[in-house]
């Protein structure tokens, strides 16, 4: 055996020393109760009181696997098969991206200025932005789109999990078609793809070998083609004094705002994330 008795102490103990040049501490902590109350079934006030549990055998080796699994730089939140994304946990997994604090902050934003009748969310992914705002607005008709089937089949059983009732259709936001170019919204909100091929050597490993390449990356000879094609269809489809959201590359945020200028878009506003970086931008249709 791996550890010397099966105490609930000795496996954290296991777990912190074969992480601990990994990650923080904190970092450790917050998988460990996540693992352990997933691995047990238990709420967080079992794993407060459960302090001397003993584990069995196949729970020992469901701990290793972990260990393992994020040793090789496997993103947590895909082993851990769920996170917590605006107060709703989805499912999570490598048919789109994890969803990150700052698109939580995006969706936020865009609750201040609303309730909206209709919300499209363009590069829908795993359809955190549209159930986060389906969880604030449940009287707004919500269609999420995107061009990857996995994606929005990942999205249609969070919706399901959720019991948040979601439209979610295949589309390519690049060349936007057939019905949808007759709906109007009151909101379009987009996490798109806005990294620059070259950028890739600075890209996490556990960023860059398991989260999908599609929802990534863009060419390096126009990183801001998602912005383009969606300010395109925002100046047909969005409705008088709709607002458009978007989560943009801090290095383009200055040409994504002068685009907005140039096709008629007012009230532009820049919002930086946590970590002080232009992460956000919203405008709205004049």
């Amino acid at each position: 055996m791996f550890v010397i008795d099966n105490q609930l102490k000795t496996a954290k103990n296991y777990f912190s020393e074969q992480l601990k040049n990994l990650f923080s501490s904190t970092e450790i902590n917050s998988m460990w109760k996540e693992m352990i109350c997933l691995l047990l079934k238990w709420n967080h006030s079992d794993f407060i009181l459960n302090t001397t549990f003993r584990l069995s055998e196949s729970d020992l080796l469901f701990i290793r696997t972990y260990v393992h699994r994020l040793k090789n730089n496997e993103p947590f939140q895909y082993i851990h098969g769920t996170t917590i994304f605006f107060g709703l946990e989805l499912i999570c997994d490598k048919r789109s991206l994890i969803p990150r604090p700052e698109t939580e902050e995006l969706v936020a934003w865009a609750v201040e200025f609303g309730p909206y009748k209709t919300i499209a969310d363009l590069c829908t992914g795993s359809g955190c932005i549209a159930l986060g705002l389906k969880s604030k607005f449940s009287e707004s008709n919500v269609t999420g789109l995107d061009i990857s089937s996995d994606a929005l089949s990942l999205a249609i059983e969070n919706s399901k999990l959720t019991n948040l009732v979601v439209e979610f259709n295949h589309a390519d936001v690049l060349n936007i078609n057939g019905d949808l170019l007759n709906r109007k919204w009151d909101c379009i909100i987009s996490n798109p793809p806005y990294i620059p091929t070259h950028e890739r050597e600075s890209i996490a490993e556990n960023v860059l070998n398991f989260e999908p390449e599609i929802s990534l990356f863009v060419e390096n000879e126009n990183p801001i083609i998602f912005f383009e094609a969606i300010i395109k269809y925002a100046n047909s489809n969005l409705s008088e004094n709709g607002f458009l959201f978007f989560e943009i590359h801090p290095d383009f945020s200055v040409e994504i705002s002068d685009l907005l200028k140039l096709k008629g878009f007012t009230n532009i506003e820049l919002r930086k994330d946590l970590q002080g970086k232009n992460r956000m931008i919203k405008a709205q249709n004049a």
